[in-house]
């Protein structure tokens, strides 16, 4: 693995970086946690509420690794399980009964990968919040915030607007994986997962430098985003994440 990656990789697994939790804190006021999925357990590696931005009620969900020893062995890493996905689906659905916009924070390896995840039905549930965040009739935007991997990444990102920190990453497999899968530092080189690769081809909208004035930006680009997202109809919103994907493919197979 390069010096590049490996200097990222430092940096978004870091115990003192910034987590989504403490972004939605900064930015919404009035915030009220939502628990449980409804069926057998409260997945903590998913906060998941509402909170008002700027007067606006918006549903948030966020995704961390945990910050210290306890954290993380409490939150799997940021591994979701299969209960986290079901309380993730159950709190979107909320958002579009009371037309609220859906706001993801995620800084994840991917799903949890235990036999038990997939005893309780991890991929469908995976599957169910991909779906159900593509055909959403409010608006919803995805932030990685670090690493955002695999399929359960993906589920979240089905938006409207994928947004990313300098040093976050995106990518099909964690660059471990990957590196495993392909046997080869230069083809790892090559895939695209950083934030600056995937502006460059369509996937992130917009990178926010690291640093103070990260919290100010990401409030003026969230009030921008959602006076003009909330101009769309329902029609409108599936259409644009339907156009974004499949104008990304289109580029990637023209090449």
């Amino acid at each position: 693995m390069d010096k590049e990656l490996s200097a990222r990789l430092n940096k978004v697994r870091s115990a003192q970086r910034i987590t989504g939790q403490q972004i939605i804190q900064r930015l919404f006021t009035e915030i009220v946690e939502m628990h449980g999925d409804r069926v057998n357990s409260d997945d903590p590696a998913i906060w998941a509420g509402i909170g008002l931005f700027e007067e606006q009620p918006v549903t948030f969900l966020s995704v961390d690794r945990g910050q210290d020893l306890t954290e993380r062995l409490a939150k799997n890493g940021g591994a979701v399980r299969a209960g986290g996905y079901r309380k993730a689906l159950r709190n979107v659905e909320l958002a579009q009964r009371f037309d609220r916009p859906v706001v993801s924070f995620l800084n994840m390896p991917g799903a949890d990968a235990s036999v038990d995840s997939e005893n309780e039905g991890q991929s469908l549930m995976i599957a169910n919040l991909m779906e159900t965040m593509g055909a959403l009739r409010v608006p919803n935007l995805a932030v990685i915030v670090g690493e955002g991997h695999s399929g359960g990444a993906l589920a979240f990102t089905n938006a409207n607007q994928l947004w990313m920190l300098e040093n976050g990453l995106f990518s099909v497999a964690a660059p471990e994986a990957m590196a495993a899968i392909l046997r080869d530092d230069r083809a790892l080189a090559r895939v695209p997962m950083t934030a600056s690769q995937l502006q460059q081809i369509g996937i992130a909208d917009q990178v926010f430098k690291e640093g103070p004035q990260l919290t100010e930006n990401l409030r003026k680009a969230l009030r921008q985003w959602l006076a003009t997202s909330r101009k769309m109809d329902e029609n409108e919103l599936v259409m644009q994440r339907e156009q974004k994907f499949q104008q990304v493919l289109r580029d990637w197979f023209a090449d």
